[in-house]
């Protein structure tokens, strides 16, 4: 298990290190379990935004890379494949915090 240090309220030293211990780790999974909806609810907003391109063009982010972003030269195009890769960064990025704060709520 990683240690890590924090900042919390003196009084915590009044419990024993077994009630530090357990109040940390269930403040840690409520935390995480909290995150984890931030996360998912990220995910969402960022789906619809990807799914209003793949249908605008027909392709998923990938094909529209590959098959159709150097033929359209509009300026349209361009703000719209910036747009797209911002949301598929959030929608990459929430996903792999999202996978990582679950195995938190799921340890002991």
């Amino acid at each position: 298990m990683k240690s890590v240090e924090i900042r919390v309220p003196n009084a915590i030293e009044y419990l024993t290190s077994g009630e530090q211990d357990r109040l940390l780790r269930t403040a840690l999974r409520a935390a995480a379990k909290q995150r984890a909806r931030e996360l998912s609810k990220e995910q969402r907003e960022a789906t619809i935004h990807i799914r209003r391109y793949e249908r605008r063009y027909g392709l998923t982010f990938a094909q529209f890379e590959r098959k159709k972003l150097r033929t359209l030269n509009t300026l349209q195009a361009h703000e719209d494949y910036n747009d797209w890769f911002f949301w598929m960064t959030v929608f990459d990025r929430a996903e792999k915090a999202r996978a990582a704060v679950q195995k938190m709520e799921a340890a002991p």
